[in-house]
């Protein structure tokens, strides 16, 4: 597999909404998540860290969805794909 341009266009474009949905989740969930850690932290029942949730959604979002909109380029609009 080369590197195609409509591969990298898919790819720049589902980056662009994997930064949107890191922005969208540290504006509005991070700081929710956080607070209820911090409070639960206090009765010893406050289970998974704020930063290994946010760890999983950063790699989602800035390797997981541009590399699957790579691949979904190069499969949806190389000539002889269908």
């Amino acid at each position: 597999m080369t590197l195609s341009p409509h591969g990298l266009a898919a790819a720049t474009v589902f980056l662009a909404l994997g930064v949107a949905e890191l922005f969208v989740f540290m504006r509005a969930v991070y700081p929710v998540l956080s607070l209820r850690h911090e409070t639960a932290k206090v009765t010893y029942s406050h289970g998974r860290s704020p930063a290994f949730i946010t760890n999983i959604i950063r790699v989602q979002s800035l390797v997981g969805l541009p590399l699957l909109g790579y691949l979904a380029g190069v499969q949806l609009f190389s000539p002889g794909a269908h």
